[in-house]
């Protein structure tokens, strides 16, 4: 054979190789696109399923529904989701036993702030807290935890500012800062002031409206943050009084640790500020400076 010949013989051999590889190719193709074809028709009929059961599911829940309707009774109304809310005034104190109110400057502070709640708690017994506004959106579930536990939350102004040394429109400025940030964690305004470092004077009695809580047991807790002195400092507690501390040193909590059942002991009934003038009969005014509950 020439080899002009056995050229074209195996021209003629790639070109038919060629050609049926081409060819394979089709058919392959042509299988993957019938599965697809098919695959694709199965999910159609699986998502028309599914919107039928969607909507037999929604019709039998609507015929639940208006069953249910016909026969409540004309004029009933579907009953409101419980609510679990503590009482912040508690109606079943003994008015005839002594009471305290220990209250807690400069928080919150989760440390110190969650320890004094805890053994409050224990103890069946509240306490007023004078938070700072700009502590309580960074101690937010301290301070909610306190609240929900039924303690009083009242407010120390928003940047623990000297009002006495503000203009009135300062003052309002101050104090209705405080209260925005308060009332995104509580849902409400507090009732009662405590004026940072205690100073008071007539501007802050025409400006402010709500009452002024001072103490007349101070027991020095931020100067000598140590539990044996601050307990020393609480040996004479009478009834109706307030006592100042501060929720910032764990000093503090220790202190307070010992102290509730001491005086839970000596039959005494820890309470927030609030109760304290309720079972005593005192009716706080705003702008008015009020040191215990006698």
């Amino acid at each position: 054979m020439s080899r002009g010949n056995k050229g074209k013989d195996r021209k003629e051999q790639g070109d038919s190789r060629s050609i049926w590889i081409m060819i394979s190719a089709a058919v392959v193709l042509g299988i993957v696109i019938i599965a697809m074809a098919v695959q694709l028709v199965r999910l159609n009929r699986q998502g028309e399923q599914n919107k039928s059961q969607i909507k037999t599911e929604a019709s039998v829940d609507q015929k639940k529904k208006n069953t249910k309707e016909a026969e409540k009774p004309a004029g009933t109304k579907e009953p409101e989701e419980e609510k679990v809310r503590v009482e912040h005034i508690r109606k079943d104190l003994d008015p005839e036993k002594p009471m305290v109110a220990l209250t807690f400057d400069d928080g919150p502070y989760d440390r110190v702030t969650n320890r004094i709640v805890k053994v409050l708690a224990k103890h069946d017994s509240r306490a007023t807290f004078f938070v700072v506004g700009n502590r309580v959106e960074r101690y937010a579930d301290t301070m909610k935890n306190a609240y929900n536990k039924g303690n009083q939350i009242a407010t120390h102004t928003f940047d623990h500012g000297d009002l006495s040394k503000m203009k009135k429109k300062q003052i309002r400025r101050e104090l209705k800062r405080a209260f925005r940030v308060m009332k995104k964690i509580n849902g409400e305004n507090p009732t009662m002031l405590r004026p940072p470092y205690g100073n008071v004077n007539d501007k802050m009695r025409q400006t402010i409206r709500i009452p002024m809580i001072y103490w007349n047991v101070d027991t020095e807790d931020w100067a000598s943050r140590n539990k044996d002195k601050i307990l020393s400092r609480c040996k004479s507690i009478k009834d109706g009084d307030i006592v100042l501390m501060h929720d910032l040193y764990p000093s503090t909590a220790a202190a307070v640790e010992k102290l509730v059942p001491k005086l839970r002991k000596k039959g005494f009934q820890l309470v927030t500020v609030e109760e304290l003038f309720y079972y005593k009969g005192i009716d706080a005014k705003g702008g008015k400076v009020y040191f215990n509950g006698r």
